[in-house]
């Protein structure tokens, strides 16, 4: 009979040459080796390439199994070259032998419950560790593990969590071309590492990577793993409350421990995050997730799982609970908002309400008013901006995303809110929803509403788009009336994403937004035309005319049927009916008819930009742009007429006066007629200054006589002489003027409109002023008198020649010489005696009371009218140039203007010094 180191040198043999059925006769007849030696044996010496199911009926023989039977029935005796051996030479060749422990290294320090299991258990672990670092074929190894799956719960849970997911996930899901993990490297990764292995194919870019396939992977992937895992956990934990009191043991069995729930929902915690964190990515594919599958109790064990898993299956309420959180956080987390998105967070909600079975909510936008008044005051007031962070959206205690009644009833209204704005082609998250509607101010509310009229007004709508567009924006106010039912002002519900602005302010922030895109008889409708009207006439006013200097101010050109002028004019006609003593309007119109007169001419203001509308609000001085067309556009001051209603069409619109602080106008009274009479004089000064640029003299003084006389006042009133300092200045500097190219009698012509011109500054200017009006006079009387000393010259070398000619003298080619014509004027002058001081002195003394300064109060009313038409018929005369000059009666009675300006000369002196000179008294100046 062979010796027991006989047998196993034998074993050994029979295992090296792959002969599973020899060896498992040969065990059969030979009882005497232990079964850990026998599966040493094995382990160490039969190869790994060999199938499985070639040595199945061996190790079903091995594992105990009573209807285990051999292959052969033929008797296998040891080799002759063992029976060769004797006992002692056999021990020494199985003392060389070098076995493998049953238990795989990696093992010696781990906790898990494989240290402890039965010899088989930690065989068949170790050989499938072998096969797989062998041949890298994880089906060899399922083909060597599936049948004894039943033989302890051990193996069954490896199996489940270890070998199920890497099988599932190379060769039944994805079909990879190498493994993604050795068993090793997976069981020894930890839970986060082991999570991102089983869904990196789940979570990554591939477009035919979905939802379902997502679902699927949880299902089948980490369900398996988390249930191994968790099994393995509660074991430790079950070794650890052994050791407790009987109070915390019992307390541990109805599963009230805190602790161990807290581990148990360890792995599922990280699962939950990778769908947060998935959701971030690809937010249809991680809600497509979350609606296929139901959770941690959502397991897919496939043919594996075997006998009823019992206890260590059950999944504590709280993962549940958490993964509905999942579901909350999954909504919240997401910054993009469309209707599609919308779409699938209401089915989120819908899917977290089924799971913790709470109440179910309709669709959107079907709403109950009691849903808002349904969230109590001190939910609301419990919120805070950092319960939206993202590592903050899966914390227990949030009460953003704890699944509740309450919480998915602000879900539900945030989903009814963003349908009503994608109704209105505007979306907003329901994590900006929230920001919105809690935490914002009323500045960023009203920021918020305003940016969304904008999109309304810029977007053509009909009357009826916009009514009901109006119902929405207001109904998002408050969450708790219906769209179709009246408003009630006097409501204190704050709930919704509008709630902090004020119904009144909201109300003129949609007129507004009417306004601008042109929807006046909406506007005038429901504002204007109603029994009850939304916003008082005043404050309705008030918008109109706002909205209508906001288009004028976005207008790019003056014409009144163009662009923001005309929509400026037509909202005025719109509304004018329900205003029609607006003072507002008034002006508004005013300035819309000088704006569209403006258009007409090129002007472009500093650095070549050219005009829009919005300069003449933005002018401190409007009246200086018709300065500027005067520049820039030649000959256009012969437009006098035009110029002159720009003008009073700004002041109309009280623009004319307001902002200017110079001399001209700041003394100027608040009567509009005043201010009215001070514009056409500006208007008329710069007309003269642009016609004396342009070097047209004549025009210059024709506005001068004919256009400033009129706008001066020569009745006595209250007024200083410093309140119209424009007219006098015209007529300075049209005196002071030098034209070019003139001679003879058209210079002495020229000469005499240019005294006249400074006569009549004289007439008009300050006191202060006088001296230069003088010093110019002076100069002027000098070149009259070089001129005429000229012409004198001129005259007596013409009577010279003519005496020195012989009569009858004539050639061929000889003509009659044309005696140069006169002035008869000139000769008048030439013949009237010079005058001394003391007449000059008498005379300026009576002058000075008769015409010189009419603005000076007369006691003589009578005899100061019988002076103005003296000074007007010698002001005629002096500018008639076809007078006979030898009229003698006609020269004598002519007063010269240079006389009267004389006279304003040495007024001074009648005043000072005439006692000296025998000047008569103020009373006998008539005489």
């Amino acid at each position: 009979m062979a010796s027991k180191a006989h047998i196993i040198l034998e074993a050994v043999k029979l295992s090296t040459n792959a002969e599973p059925a020899q060896l498992h006769q040969f065990l059969i007849q030979h009882h005497t080796l232990k079964l850990d030696v026998l599966l040493r044996i094995i382990l160490t010496y039969l190869p790994e390439t060999l199938e499985p199911g070639e040595y199945y009926h061996l190790l079903v023989y091995l594992s105990g199994k009573d209807d285990a039977r051999p292959t052969t029935t033929s008797s296998v005796e040891p080799r002759v070259s063992y029976d060769e051996l004797n006992e002692s030479e056999a021990r020494e060749r199985v003392k060389q032998l070098r076995l493998l422990p049953l238990l795989s290294p990696h093992y010696n320090h781990s906790s898990t419950d494989i240290v402890d299991a039965d010899p088989f258990t930690k065989f068949l672990i170790h050989r499938a560790h072998r096969i797989e670092a062998e041949t890298g074929s994880l089906l060899l190894v399922s083909a060597l593990v599936e049948p004894f799956l039943d033989h302890s719960a051990c193996l069954r849970t490896w199996a489940i969590s270890v070998l199920l997911p890497l099988l599932r996930l190379d060769y039944d899901y994805y079909q990879a071309n190498e493994p993604t993990y050795s068993l090793e490297a997976f069981e020894n990764s930890s839970d986060d590492a082991a999570i991102e292995v089983l869904l990196s194919r789940a979570g990554g870019n591939e477009e035919k990577i979905s939802g379902k396939n997502v679902a699927r992977d949880l299902r089948g992937l980490i369900g398996p793993w988390t249930y191994g895992a968790n099994i393995r956990k509660r074991r430790k934990l079950d070794g650890v409350s052994r050791r407790r009191s009987s109070t915390a043991s019992t307390s541990f069995e109805t599963g009230e421990d805190a602790t161990s729930q807290g581990k148990v929902d360890g792995s599922w915690t990280l699962v939950n995050d990778w769908l947060l964190d998935l959701s971030m990515r690809d937010f249809a594919r991680a809600v497509d997730a979350f609606s296929q599958w139901d959770g941690p109790q959502d397991v897919d064990y496939g043919e594996w799982k075997g006998v009823s898993t019992g206890s260590e299956g059950e999944f504590p309420v709280s993962s549940t609970k958490s993964y509905a959180q999942t579901g909350l956080a999954i909504i919240y987390s997401n910054n993009i908002a469309s209707k599609d998105i919308t779409e699938r967070s209401h089915a989120i909600s819908q899917r977290v309400a089924s799971l913790m079975k709470l109440t179910s909510l309709p669709e959107p936008p079907i709403i109950n008013n009691s849903v808002a008044q349904s969230i109590p005051d001190d939910y609301l007031q419990s919120l805070s901006p950092t319960q939206l962070l993202h590592n903050a959206l899966l914390r227990s205690q949030n009460p953003v995303t704890t699944p509740s009644n309450t919480s998915l009833s602000l879900v539900h209204l945030f989903l009814s809110s963003n349908h009503v704005l994608n109704s209105l082609e505007q979306s907003k998250s329901c994590k900006g929803l929230l920001d919105l509607a809690v935490f914002a101010g009323v500045s960023d509310q009203m920021a918020e509403l305003r940016k969304m009229l904008h999109g309304l007004s810029s977007r053509v709508q009909n009357d009826e788009s916009w009514h009901s567009s109006r119902q929405k924006l207001l109904w998002l106010r408050d969450w708790s009336q219906s769209m179709d039912e009246p408003r009630d002002n006097t409501s204190n519900i704050r709930r919704g994403i509008f709630s902090k602005i004020e119904l009144s302010t909201m109300e003129v922030e949609i007129l507004k937004a009417m306004l601008a895109g042109s929807n006046y008889n909406q506007a005038a409708k429901i504002y204007c035309k109603q029994d009850d009207l939304p916003l008082p006439l005043t404050d309705l006013e008030k918008v109109v005319v706002d909205v209508a200097l906001a288009c004028y101010d976005s207008a790019s050109n003056g014409n009144r049927n163009r662009g923001g002028v005309r929509k400026a004019s037509e909202l005025l006609t719109a509304f004018r009916t329900f205003f029609p003593s607006s003072d507002s309007f008034r002006k508004i119109d005013a300035l819309l008819k000088a704006t569209h007169a403006m258009s007409y001419y090129s002007l472009t203001l500093q650095h070549g930009i050219l005009f829009q509308p919005v300069n003449i609000r933005a002018h401190k001085d409007p009246m200086l742009l018709v300065g500027k067309i005067l520049e820039q556009n030649p000959k256009s001051y012969t437009k006098l007429d035009d110029l002159q209603n720009i003008g009073q069409d700004l002041v109309a619109a009280g623009l004319g006066t307001a902002n200017v602080d110079s001399d001209s106008v700041k003394h100027s009274s608040e009567d509009p007629n005043q201010q009215a009479l001070v514009a056409r004089r500006r208007v008329i000064s710069m007309a003269i200054e642009a016609a004396l640029s342009e070097d047209d003299f004549d025009t210059a003084y024709s506005y001068v006589v004919n256009r400033l006389s009129q706008t001066t006042d020569p009745r006595p009133k209250k007024l200083s002489a410093s309140d119209d300092d424009i007219s006098w200045r015209a007529a300075y500097r049209a005196g002071c003027y030098k034209t070019s190219n003139t001679s003879g009698p058209s210079n002495l012509r020229r000469l005499e409109q240019r005294m006249e011109l400074l006569s009549e500054a004289l007439l008009l200017a300050p006191a202060a002023a006088l001296c230069d009006i003088l010093e110019v006079w002076r100069h002027c009387e000098e070149e009259l008198n070089v001129v005429i000393a000229q012409e004198a010259e001129a005259e007596e070398k013409w009577d010279d020649r003519g005496d020195r000619k012989i009569p009858g003298q004539f050639t061929t080619n000889s003509s009659p010489a044309g005696q140069k014509s006169r002035e008869p004027s000139r000769a008048a002058m030439n013949e009237e005696a010079p005058m001394g001081l003391f007449d000059v002195a008498r005379g300026a003394a009576a002058t000075l009371s008769k015409s010189a300064f009419p603005l000076r109060a007369s006691p003589n009313p009578a005899s100061a009218g019988d002076l103005k038409t003296v000074h007007e018929r010698s002001l005629s005369k002096m500018s008639a140039g076809g007078s006979d000059s030898g009229s003698g009666t006609e020269a004598e009675g002519r007063v010269r203007k240079r006389d009267v300006v004389s006279n304003m000369v040495t007024g001074g002196l009648a005043s000072g010094i005439g006692w000296v000179l025998g000047a008569p008294r103020r009373g006998n100046m008539n005489e």
